[in-house]
């Protein structure tokens, strides 16, 4: 099995998931992947990674090329959050990648302030934007509903299912599908 890997190529991506089954595993494996090229990320969210799990993930990265990963909590005003966000992706160089991890409440409607701060933010950048957050249940035949999917202007939308109770995972990108595997050090294909 080889490790899953996606080109960004600068898009704003929003990733609904089931609850824990690993959005912030393909976050940090994404930021690997960023990072192993040579770019800069910026991972934002209430609060960090789990320790170990960032740990293996990022196993065998260089420690000079592992600081090119810089976190920001996200917590207060989401409009000050946001601003102080596009100040330091402006100031640091290189930034290829934000994450912004379990941004907005993990159920029911996504609020506006919210809505309107993730847009004013994708707006415009020339970095990719991963969002991570839970999804909802779907009313048809999807495998799981991107809440917020028509309010936010996201270039496209990923669907992470967990389709029993192993460590098997399922990607959807738009028409594509991916069989996953979630290991200690993250998704395999």
């Amino acid at each position: 099995m080889t490790s899953w890997s996606h080109e960004l190529n600068g898009q704003s991506i929003h990733l609904a998931v089931e609850g824990s089954c690993g959005g912030t595993t393909i976050g940090l494996q994404l930021a690997r992947q960023v990072i192993e090229s040579g770019g800069r990320v910026v991972w934002v969210a209430p609060e960090m990674p789990d320790g170990l799990r960032f740990s293996q993930i990022f196993d065998e990265i260089p420690l000079v090329a592992s600081s090119r990963f810089h976190a920001m909590n996200l917590v207060g005003a989401l409009d000050i959050a946001f601003s102080e966000l596009k100040r330091a992706t402006s100031a640091l160089p290189g930034v290829e990648l934000v994450v912004l991890d379990d941004y907005c409440p993990d159920s029911g409607r996504m609020p506006k302030d919210v809505i309107e701060g993730v847009n004013s933010l994708i707006a415009d950048v020339t970095w990719a934007t991963l969002l991570i957050s839970k999804g909802g249940e779907s009313m048809d035949d999807a495998p799981l509903r991107a809440r917020g999917a028509k309010e936010l202007q996201v270039d496209t939308i990923w669907l992470l299912t967990r389709p029993g109770s192993d460590s098997k995972r399922i990607m959807h990108l738009d028409d594509e599908k991916f069989n996953l595997r979630l290991t200690e050090a993250g998704f395999e294909e």
